[in-house]
């Protein structure tokens, strides 16, 4: 695949320089997944000529907003669950994995050195953030990390807000709205000392792979074939590392 990904980025680079047609492609986006997936667009376009117009949301909105539109040329999802969705109904092909949420607990600064582990966040009187699983990959980890590792009555007990993105429950903690969140890596980042980090063992989750597809729609799948074969190249995994994902499973 890289191999033809180098071979049809050349060619796609000589033809615009040449003055060829470029196209645009509609990409469905995570959100979560922005840091990686941003410069590598922009790193795309450069390169071919084409336009990369992106849509983010939860992975469940923008499949939501795929269902109603009918219209789209790549998915990009942060949970291999809604890219196998789309694939039984026949709606997306070369389904490829990019990469992992890691998942981790995010601590405000106020409470940094309070917190542990996930045991901790039974603890009464904490006000924590989740993701809704109905809306983001981490909101699925983070009721597998509660039940498999942690008193998952009392953590929900402490919940006070389901966010819908890992944007949104990096804010809540930086901004000191919730003592603590379920979230990424990824996420938190940005943030710098805003947020500390606390590891949560792979044995509590199986963690989310995040994947990118060509929707059946596309009106230029082998452009669309392209972008997603650029994002699971050495530079495009390289990306998503920076970004703070784990490597996909190979």
């Amino acid at each position: 695949m890289r191999s033809r990904l180098r071979l049809g980025l050349v060619l796609s680079a000589a033809l615009y320089a040449a003055g060829a047609h470029a196209e645009t492609l509609f990409v469905y986006s995570g959100a979560g997944l922005r840091p990686a997936v941003e410069p590598l667009a922009e790193r795309f376009e450069a390169v071919t000529g084409h336009k990369i117009v992106l849509e983010y949301g939860g992975t469940g909105q923008i499949l939501a907003r795929f269902e109603t539109t009918g219209r789209g040329d790549v998915f990009l999802a942060g949970t291999r669950f809604f890219s196998d969705t789309l694939e039984a109904e026949g709606k997306i092909a070369d389904v490829t994995a990019l990469g992992i949420h890691g998942a981790a607990i995010g601590v405000a600064r106020a409470q940094a050195g309070t917190i542990a582990g996930v045991g901790d966040l039974a603890r009464p009187g904490l006000r924590l953030a989740l993701g809704d699983p109905e809306a983001m990959a981490l909101g699925r980890t983070a009721d597998e990390i509660m039940e498999t590792c942690g008193d998952a009555q009392a953590i929900r007990a402490n919940t006070v807000v389901r966010a819908t993105t890992l944007q949104q429950l990096a804010l809540y903690v930086a901004e000191g709205n919730v003592d603590a969140a379920i979230l990424s890596v990824s996420a938190a980042l940005p943030h710098g000392e805003k947020i500390a980090l606390i590891g949560i063992p792979l044995d509590c989750y199986a963690a989310e792979e995040i994947t990118g597809g060509v929707l059946s729609t596309s009106k230029h799948p082998g452009i669309a074939a392209d972008f997603v074969a650029f994002l699971a190249s050495d530079e495009g995994r390289a990306a998503f590392d920076a970004a703070g994902f784990g490597a996909a499973r190979e």
